[in-house]
Parts: C-alpha cells; structure tokens; sequence
C-alpha cells in the first residue's frame, strides 16, 4: 500500500508531503482545485510520461517520491529480487526531473534504469481514469481480465515468449532458404568444377614431371643414335678410347714411383678411366629405357593439355592453385550439404515447436472457457448490484480460425495473447438483446462494469494501489451510492485512492484528502486530511455548492450512515 508521497517544485506544489492509511483514500476539492496532480504525480514516479510537465520553480529541478509497503506481495517481492534490490518493509520509489527534462530514477536512494521503474508499475499500482474507460471496449483488455480472473496470466506470458520465439525462428528459417535458394547456382557450379578436378586428379609437380618426360621422349631418337655413337666410339670400336686410355695408364703406372708428377697424371687418367665406366653405365640405363612409343607421347600430351585448359579456365597459375581451389570447393560443397542440414533441422525444430505451441494455446482457451462461464456469473451480480437490476452479462470467446496443425500458416491464427478472441456482451434492460459491450453500454453503464469488474478481480491478485482519477462521471442519485459501496467493499481488501466529485463516494473514505488553491503572489495547491467537522462541511459543498443547514445535515447523515456500515 501506499504510506506517503513527496512532492516539491512540481506544477502548482512547491513542496508537499502527504501520509496515507489503508483502505479508502478519497481526494476532494473544487474543479481545477488540482485534485489529480498528486495521483499524477505517482504515475511519473513509476515511468509515466506527462504531457506539459511544469515546474514551480523553473531554475529548480523537480522531485518527486512515493513510499510503498510491499506487504504480502509475493510477485511484487520476487520483482525486487531479480533486480537485486533488498526486501524492505518500505519502498521508497523517486524520479528527479533536471531543468533540461532529463529524468532520473531511484529505488531506496539507488539510481535504477525508467525500465526497472516502469517493470514495478503494475506490481504496485492500478490506474484508472475516466478516460481509460474505454479501453473495456477493447478485445485485447477484455481478454486480459479474463486472464487474471483465470488466474493464467503466467501461462499466457509463457506463451507469448514462445510465440516470439517461434516467429523468431520461423524467420530464420526463411532466411536460411532464401540464403539456400540464392546460392544454390553457385554451389551447382561448385559441384560441377569439384567433379571436374577430383576426375583430374592431379597430383602435386604432376606437370613438371610430364613435361621432362616429354622432352625427353620426344628427342629418345636423337639420343638413342648420339648414345649408340658414343659406345661405338668410346667402347665398342676397335683401338676406342676406353682402350687407348688403358694403355696409356698401363704404362705410366711402372713410372708413377719415379717423379710426384707423374704419379698425379696415372691417378687423374685412372679417375678418366672410372669415368668413362660410369658414363657407359648411365648411358646404358638411359638407352635401355627409352622407348620413343607415340602412344605414350600423345598419353602425355592428352594430360598436359588437360593440365593446362584447367589452369586457364580457372584462372590460377599452378598445381597447387588448382588443389587449392579443389579443396576450396570440397569444403564449399561440404557447408552447402551441412546447411542444407541445418535447414531440415530448423524446419523439424518449428514443426515441433508449432505443435507444441499450438497445445499451449489449447490449453489457455481451455482454461479461458471455463473462467469466462464464472467471470461471466460474478460480473453479472456485481453490475446489478450497482443499480443495473436486470443487467445481463456474457463473456463469448472464440478461436481467431481453424487451424492446420504443422503448417507454417497456422502461424497467422495466433498472437502473442494466444488463439481467442474476446467479447463482453451487455445488456442493461430485461428483455434487451445482449449486444457487443461497445454497441450499447453508456459512459455511466461503463464505469459501474468497471468497477464490478475491480470487485470480482480484487480477491484473486495481489493487493495493490487502485487509483480512480474519476471515472464517477455520468453517476448520480442512488447510483452513486451503490458505486460508493461498491469502492468501499473493494477498499477493504486492496488500497484504494479516489479522485471524485460524488459525495457519497467521500462520505464513504477511510481518509478524506482535501485539494485546495491558494493565492499569493503566485497560486499554489495544498493538500490536507480532514477531520469529522471539516468533511461534513466539504460534503456539503459537494452536496449543494454551499454549507447551507440542509446541506450540512446531509452531509453528517452521509458520514454516519457510512460509518454504520463499515462497523457492520
């Protein structure tokens, strides 16, 4: 509940601190008195963006603060948590507003972020304004009470974090087949140069070794004649060189002791000698192996020229380009297969979770249903007990379409709230058709719904500050006592503040606040609690316009009558 609020330097209040008690708060004062700035003011604290902000003094900041007491709010205490912040008996909640309109935020003296601050707004208050009454005429708002009164509102927000996953990963799966459908030229490229060069086959120096091998079969017949005319010559003839030489180094060696010379010139012919040997060994190998075949030379050929179309097709310079861009495209072709996996388990992931949120959104039409058949019931009593005798009231729930069970386009059948779609049916008159709230209700029929609807609700949330910034247009008479009532009831088991101009509703508060201007030098606006005497005298004026003795003797009845019945 709310225990005090802090205003300074704010519109027409250069400074004000005000206490509040449990139960029915009611602010009173004459029109443009300034009665809504200190309900306002408890918005802007929690986020609310004002139009037209003002400060009293403009060379000074605005600063504005609200004091709460958690109680037995167990969501508003595991909110706390999660942000970090200690669970206090008090909550003191700030907003500092500089000359320039910067904003800061501050819970229990600590600077927070406007999100924190905003994240603790429906876990604290209830903010209704005569204006915000036609958000019952809303599907969206309708199908949020029934949520709260179903007591589902934590499924439906586990739902709706599925949802976005799902569209989250419903485009990213059209993204990857879009990337798919975009590179699937390429990678039919790919295939094909990959197929191309594994047939290839082409080993590292392949086509260094085939062009030696070339040459050299192409010029075996010069070589196989200038080796067979050097044996002839050097070997095979009769008085060859190898001979000739062997003779020579016979003689010599009987004259080598004689002179370090001569010695030498033995050793270097026996070296010629060796020589000679090694080379009629080398040529023998090399004559014996060549074989001038002309297969084998357009074999190579064949395979050089196939070398060489690949390097000049793909543009690169060697071998090692071309198994470079082989293995290039191996792996290319590997991502594409991978991908294409991963694309078919993106696909069985959202068809799965499709059908998993499919019988997540079952379940919260289930549950919907049957909350509507009862909220549908205790609505009904509420409104007539608020001067609608014969009002009738329905909750009709229908699914958005039919759907297709794993098919993408079931996708459109949902929102983030699931797959229903709510109606309030209303009828104020016996014998009337029950007709779409928003076709039929008028201003002072909505704002009794509303309040029924706050009776009904009250016992199944947590308890938080109800504010009612007039919503008593349009009420009069007998009317405006079954509203009083009504806020009265309600005020016993959540915190209610209300901004009102009906006295019935004052008579009834726990707490009767009065706004009041005063002017100076420059107007200001006051707030003070007022005693029995003060308050029958406010009624009075409210009653009448004037403290005429009839007026004043209404006024007391007023109070007595609901102090009698708040003692009942």
């Amino acid at each position: 509940m709310l225990s005090e609020i802090y205003i300074k330097n704010y519109i027409l209040v250069p400074e004000l601190r005000m206490p509040f008690k449990a139960g029915l708060s009611v602010i009173t004062g004459e029109t443009g008195a300034g009665k809504s700035i200190l309900v306002g003011s408890i918005g802007i604290i929690l986020g609310d963006s004002p139009a037209g902000l003002e400060a009293w003094d403009k060379d000074r900041p605005i600063y504005l603060e609200a004091s709460f007491k958690p109680g037995d709010n167990d969501e508003l205490k595991a909110d706390l948590q999660d942000i970090t912040i200690d669970r206090e008996d008090e909550l003191i909640l700030a907003r500092e507003i500089s000359k320039t309109g910067k904003s800061s935020y501050y819970i229990g003296g600590r600077k927070v972020s406007a999100s924190v601050m905003k994240s603790l707004k429906p876990l604290l208050l209830d903010f209704h304004h005569q204006r915000d009454q036609q958000k019952i005429l809303l599907s969206a708002y309708q199908l949020e009470i029934v949520d709260r009164f179903a007591g589902c509102v934590d499924l439906r927000e586990e739902f709706r974090r599925d949802w976005h996953a799902l569209k989250r990963l419903r485009a990213e799966l059209e993204a990857m087949q879009k990337q798919q459908e975009e590179q699937s030229r390429m990678i039919e490229l790919y295939r094909y140069q990959f197929a191309e060069l594994e047939s290839a086959d082409i080993k590292t120096g392949e086509d260094i070794a085939l062009q030696k091998e070339y040459e050299l079969l192409s010029h075996s017949m010069d070589i196989l004649s200038l080796g067979q005319s050097m044996n002839q010559t050097m070997f095979e003839s009769e008085n060859s060189i190898f001979d000739r030489l062997g003779h020579f180094a016979g003689q010599l060696e009987q004259y080598k002791s004689l002179n370090h010379s001569l010695q030498n010139a033995g050793r270097y012919l026996a070296d010629a000698l060796e020589a000679l040997r090694s080379t009629s060994f080398e040529l023998s190998g090399i004559l014996d192996s060549l074989n001038p075949d002309p297969i084998r030379i357009s074999e190579i050929e064949e395979r050089l020229n196939l070398i060489n179309s690949l390097l000049h097709k793909h543009r690169v310079k060697s071998v090692e380009d071309l198994q470079q861009l082989f293995a290039q495209r191996k792996a290319e072709i590997a991502a594409a297969q991978s991908f294409e996996s991963n694309i078919n388990d993106t696909r069985k992931k959202l068809d799965d979770s499709i059908l998993a949120i499919i019988e997540k959104a079952d379940e919260l039409s289930q549950i919907r249903q049957k909350a509507a058949q009862k909220l549908s019931s205790a609505l009904e009593q509420s409104i007539r007990k608020l001067a609608m005798k014969d009002a009738r009231f329905k909750i009709r729930i229908d699914k958005k379409s039919k759907i297709q069970i794993n098919n993408l386009d079931a996708l459109s059948a949902f929102s983030d709230t699931g797959q229903d779609r709510v109606e309030f049916l209303f009828s104020a008159n016996a014998g009337s058709e029950l007709k779409s709230l928003a076709a039929v209700a008028s201003g002072g029929e909505m704002s009794r719904i509303l309040l029924g609807i706050k009776e009904v609700l009250v016992s199944k949330e947590s308890a938080r500050l109800l504010i009612l910034d007039e919503i008593d247009a349009g009420i009069g008479g007998k009317t405006a006592d079954k509203v009083a009532a009504c806020i009265a009831q309600i005020a016993t088991k959540h915190p209610v503040l209300v901004v009102t101009h009906l006295a019935q509703i004052a008579a009834a508060a726990n707490t009767h606040i009065a706004v009041e201007k005063s002017a100076g030098t420059k107007t200001s606006v006051s707030l003070r609690v007022l005693n029995r005497k003060e308050r029958i005298s406010e009624l009075a004026r409210m009653l009448s316009g004037s403290a005429s003795p009839t007026a004043l003797k209404h006024a007391e009845e007023l109070i007595s009558k609901n102090k009698e019945e708040q003692s009942e």
